[in-house]
């Protein structure tokens, strides 16, 4: 068990910050404030999944939609209080702990500052392993759990509680989320600490909070493939790049990474380096990452990989 205080929140966010392309700057800063204030009069206690009792209840919370939206339509705060509440009644029995649905970016503040919010831990973990862009995407699903009965609450103070098959929560979420001003809070996955425990990327928040400054990754599993320069930067359509390098050393291969959202594939001279759904990462030479759409001509970076658990693997050869 470790316990998390207001003076922590800087130490978490520079930690989270490499795990999210894109990340909103004043939607990050918002939300760390949110949980540098609840902090201030209620330090969490971070728990790894193995020291919950097996049978207590712990639910998944994360953003839905967009993070810039966070920015505009600011918190009330009141909106993990409403959620929690609403469940506990749904459900007829307490909830005891928070498990971010991810943790990469703007997320892992938002489970903090919710579980500070309402007085419950926050579970060591995330139920994803990795950055995914739907709500009923997580290796929880993959496990067979339900993702309902879930509560979204807008800023704007409406509360939706959703009791429906996961396949269908996945398409009534947006149509909320869009008439909400762009974001809500969703809270949902209600399911025992034991299978947080068996199927739930562990040790997420404790990686994040060790991280070294000018070395983002140093706390987390990655393998680093390269350093070179960035001499293209390509636009394919209106969301996808491909970044040109030209590798520094070694056998100075010529180098693509695309990217969508995020890097999802790196050639060298042809030949696959790494692909989605592992994390590919861009890293300065001052160790911060480098999103896609920063990428300039003449920057010299180093490509690295963060591994995601193996079922995710496993689900994109089904598929």
């Amino acid at each position: 068990m470790r316990i998390i205080g207001a003076t922590d929140v800087d130490a978490l966010a520079s930690g989270a910050r490499p795990f999210a392309s894109g990340v909103n700057s004043s939607a990050f800063n918002v939300l760390a404030d949110w949980a540098r204030a609840a902090l201030h009069h209620r330090p969490v206690r971070l728990l790894a999944p193995s020291e919950a009792a097996a049978d207590d209840t712990v639910v998944s919370v994360t953003i839905v939609g967009a993070p810039s939206a966070l920015a505009e339509n600011l918190p009330s705060g009141s909106e993990p209080a409403r959620a929690l509440a609403a469940l506990t009644r749904h459900l007829g029995r307490p909830i005891t702990g928070f498990v971010p649905l991810n943790t990469a970016g703007e997320n892992a503040m938002l489970a903090l500052a919710c579980a500070a919010s309402v007085g419950v831990d926050l579970v060591d973990a995330d139920a994803c392993g990795r950055v995914v862009p739907r709500v009923e995407h997580s290796l929880l699903t993959l496990a067979g759990v339900p993702a309902a009965p879930a509560a979204v609450v807008s800023p704007f103070g409406e509360l939706s509680l959703i009791d429906a098959s996961t396949p269908r929560l996945g398409a009534l979420v947006p149509p909320l989320v869009s008439a909400a001003g762009g974001w809500s809070l969703f809270m949902g996955y209600p399911t025992a600490a034991e299978t947080v425990d068996r199927f739930a990327a562990h040790g997420t928040i404790t990686r994040y909070l060790d991280a070294t400054d000018g070395d983002a990754l140093a706390a987390s599993p990655h393998r680093r493939l390269l350093r070179g320069t960035i001499t293209a930067v390509e636009q394919l359509g209106a969301r996808r790049l491909s970044v040109v390098l030209r590798e520094t050393g070694g056998r100075q291969r010529l180098v693509r990474a695309e990217a969508a959202e995020e890097f999802f594939l790196v050639l060298a001279d042809g030949a696959r380096l790494a692909a989605s759904p592992d994390g590919i990462l861009l890293l300065s030479e001052d160790g911060d990452v480098v999103d896609a759409d920063r990428c300039r001509i003449g920057m010299r970076v180093e490509v690295a990989v963060v591994p995601v658990p193996d079922v995710w693997h496993d689900e994109r050869d089904r598929s």
